[in-house]
């Protein structure tokens, strides 16, 4: 009966219960914001999103209006040289207030840009083909001049979390998981938000069919320190 055969084992059981004491101590701490994160980051949780008319553009987040674009960047056009629609603009801080995985540089915006015609075969290839467009840019002095009829603006306001599981699948919404309605086409990117066409002929009359009558996903890279377009992307689809 040595101590060489007795100490060993009773030093190991002592680092044991340290170790997982330590852990109890540190979820003890953490677990309420480590839990939220990551219920948000698997798709746990979501945001309803709301549109109210009479919002002041200039400081985002905005449905509609005109871009706020940097002196070095020109306004997007589709694939047959036509304007396209500024949709919407987003502060870096609102998005990761939200979405709070994704590294933005503070102080850039995140602009997206719609297809938009009155009617046609173009307006369904553009917009079902190559989607919009997503430009990380700084914002400008002054608003830049529409190239095509703006939609509001209107203010977009990211509602009290919810549970995925009471999610309205065919529904505007911040984080969770995203409702495609063909395939997952989010390639690496980080789902963001999705735009539902109901709510957008609901909340912009004046600029029906937007989606298609689908929806519109937003997708960016996880880490956007300047400006970019190719950041991110703009996906429609439809049934």
């Amino acid at each position: 009966m040595g101590p060489d055969v007795a100490l060993p084992p009773a030093r190991r059981i002592t680092q044991a219960a340290i170790t997982t004491q330590a852990i109890d101590i540190y979820w003890l701490l953490n677990w309420p914001q480590h839990y939220a994160a990551e219920a948000m980051q698997d798709g746990g949780m979501y945001r309803p999103l709301s549109f109210t008319p009479n919002y002041d553009a200039a400081a985002g987040p905005v449905l509609g209006g005109t871009a706020w674009l940097d002196a070095h960047t020109s306004w997007p056009t589709s694939i047959h040289g036509h304007a396209l629609l500024h949709l919407a603009g987003f502060p870096a801080t609102f998005i990761q207030s939200h979405v709070p995985w994704l590294d933005i540089a503070p102080g850039l915006t995140i602009s997206v840009f719609s297809p938009y015609t009155s009617s046609g075969e173009r307006r369904f290839e553009e917009a079902m083909n190559h989607g919009g467009c997503v430009i990380a840019h700084w914002p400008g002095d002054a608003p830049t001049t529409s190239l095509c009829a703006p939609i509001g603006p209107l203010r977009i306001t990211a509602g009290t979390p919810m549970d995925e599981r009471e999610a309205l699948h065919a529904s505007s919404k911040m984080g969770g998981r995203p409702y495609w309605l063909q395939d997952d086409e989010s390639e690496d990117q980080a789902f963001v938000l999705q735009l539902d066409d109901f709510d957008l002929d609901t909340a912009a009359p004046t600029h029906r069919g937007i989606l298609l009558g689908g929806m519109g996903y937003l997708l960016l890279d996880r880490n956007i320190q300047t400006t970019s377009t190719n950041c991110g992307r703009f996906v429609i689809q439809t049934t």
